[in-house]
């Protein structure tokens, strides 16, 4: 098993003392973040406010360390707390809430992780791509990060929504056995 262990947790506190929403972030690891998180709920109820509590395994913003940084790291650790902040921020308007809703040929919930990051690919760089919308999504894949992108398709695929392409890109080992039509020197 897993070693449960919480490098992130981000809190939402809407306190009825302050005039405007606050948000803080803290980090906490072990059971003193389960004890945090405990707390935070215990608040919430007793002063009929609003918590949002985010349990991730990486931290809230991704560091990209690759020379050529080309498209998502596909062996990059995305907050989807972070994604769906993002989402909800820059795409649900559109997309809908859940991704459902179809702007272009698919909806976003029926597209695979790469399908995404192609997409914004070619609109970041083919101005004759997309629909009808296209003008408004040029301009939102062009302020839209690599780091940023690769939140928000954890959030909607899942935080290994590219493991089944890394394992097929990776080096196999080469065969030595012989097969017929094959020659060894």
């Amino acid at each position: 098993m897993k070693k449960f262990t919480s490098l992130s947790l981000a809190c939402l506190f809407v306190a009825s003392a302050f005039a405007a929403n606050e948000v803080y972030y803290i980090k906490a690891n072990g059971e003193f973040g389960k004890q945090l998180i405990e707390i935070a709920k215990q608040y919430a109820n007793d002063n009929n406010t609003k918590v949002e509590i985010f349990v991730d395994e990486d931290p809230r913003k991704y560091k990209d360390t690759r020379i050529l940084k080309t498209g998502v790291n596909k062996k990059g650790h995305y907050s989807a707390s972070l994604g769906k902040e993002l989402y909800e921020k820059d795409c649900a308007s559109c997309h809908g809430i859940n991704a459902e809703k179809r702007m272009g040929k698919t909806a976003l919930k029926d597209m695979s992780a790469k399908d995404i990051e192609d997409s914004m690919i070619m609109y970041r760089n083919d101005s004759s791509f997309g629909g009808s919308m296209r003008t408004v999504m040029q301009n939102k894949a062009k302020t839209i990060s690599n780091s940023n992108l690769g939140a928000i398709i954890a959030h909607l695929k899942g935080k290994d929504a590219f493991a089944s392409e890394i394992n097929e890109s990776e080096n196999k080992p080469v065969s030595t056995q012989k097969q017929q039509g094959s020659y060894l020197r």
